[in-house]
């Protein structure tokens, strides 16, 4: 199993259009104009990127509009045991709807979930078109997807994607601020090519219920993009204007400081210059996650990115790096309160 694309939901789809291709470094390989509204197909390394805007109030893009902010609303994959899948969606009920791809034209599924939000299935198919290096700033695959649930609907989500998808729970753990709480899973398919999280909030004050109440329900708070060199990328989409969440500099020196911490080889000014976060998962500086989170797309408790580098085959999501992120978060919320 591995991730198919990503569909984006927007209002304003010639701003979209230009944002994501113009400081993101997507390229638009296709457009296409239905009843339904129009759809820009986007692409960078192996990442597919829809962006559809309605043309009609009747639309579904319309519909879930009029729910929901901007942001993304089917997420797709590509799945080996099609059959399968077919029968435990039958089994379940889950109501279908037969779909066809955007770009290749093969035939899938579709079906709605947690809050209004898409998952499309398809046979599994060979890479996209390698004739065509599309590199832009530097992103490669998706790396994870997250999902901001109900805390009276985690587990039932959580079972779901182990019974049907055959994913299992690699990583669980819980972030507390002085003004936040949540509780995450991180899921994740057997070859290890669809990493999915799961957030269900804490506490009534949690970003994770901000995020719920302004999304009117279930929705995805992150999408990760891979990168082989977070430097680079990072310095490319801020020279194109692309906003990334403040990291207090404290953050820094405490990492300095850590004695079991090997970081010689790291260029610590570049990387506090870029705001980068790095967990180092066995204490030798060798297998680090270095990750960096884009500022709300649409408002606070909205749609954000990640840019993320594993070195060395490092797995799994840093807790520390989580921990900064929702300070980070807090920290932006305050300065946009209203006085």
């Amino acid at each position: 199993m591995e991730f198919d694309y990503l569909h984006l939901y927007v209002d304003d789809y010639q701003s979209a259009h230009h944002y994501y291709q113009r400081q993101w470094g997507f390229t638009c390989v296709n457009k296409i104009i239905t009843d339904q509204g129009v759809t820009g197909i986007y692409q960078q390394g192996q990442i597919l990127l829809l962006i559809s805007a309605s043309e009609s109030s009747l639309s579904r893009y319309a519909d879930y509009l009029q729910k929901h902010p901007p942001g993304v609303g089917e997420v797709a994959w590509q799945v080996a045991n099609w059959q399968k899948i077919q029968h435990q969606l039958s089994e379940l009920q889950i109501e279908t709807t037969p779909v066809i791809h955007p770009l290749t034209k093969a035939e899938g599924l579709t079906f709605l979930l947690w809050g209004d939000v898409r998952h499309s299935i398809y046979p599994i198919r060979s890479e996209l078109n390698q004739n065509k290096t599309l590199h832009g700033v530097g992103l490669t695959t998706i790396d994870h997807v997250v999902l901001n649930i109900a805390a009276d609907q985690f587990t039932q989500a959580s079972q779901w994607y182990q019974q049907v998808f055959g994913w299992s729970v690699q990583q669980s753990f819980t972030i507390n601020t002085p003004h936040s709480g949540l509780y995450s899973e991180a899921l994740a398919s057997a070859n290890g090519k669809v990493q999915f999280n799961l957030n269900c909030p804490t506490n009534n004050s949690s970003q994770i219920q901000t995020f719920l109440a302004n999304n009117h329900g279930a929705g995805i708070q992150h999408v990760a993009f891979s990168t082989t060199s977070i430097t680079q990328t990072v310095a490319h989409l801020r020279e194109r204007g692309v906003n990334f969440l403040k990291i207090p500099t404290g953050y820094y020196q405490q990492q300095r400081n850590s004695s079991y911490f090997n970081y010689a080889s790291l260029d610590w000014d570049t990387l506090q210059c870029l705001e980068i976060l790095l967990d180092d998962q066995d204490n030798t500086g060798e297998r680090l996650l270095l990750q960096i989170f884009s500022q709300p797309c649409y408002g606070v408790g909205t749609l954000f990115w990640e840019i993320i580098e594993r070195r060395h085959r490092a797995r799994g999501f840093g807790q520390g790096n989580f921990q900064a992120l929702y300070e980070a978060v807090e920290t932006l919320e305050k300065q946009l309160e209203v006085p």
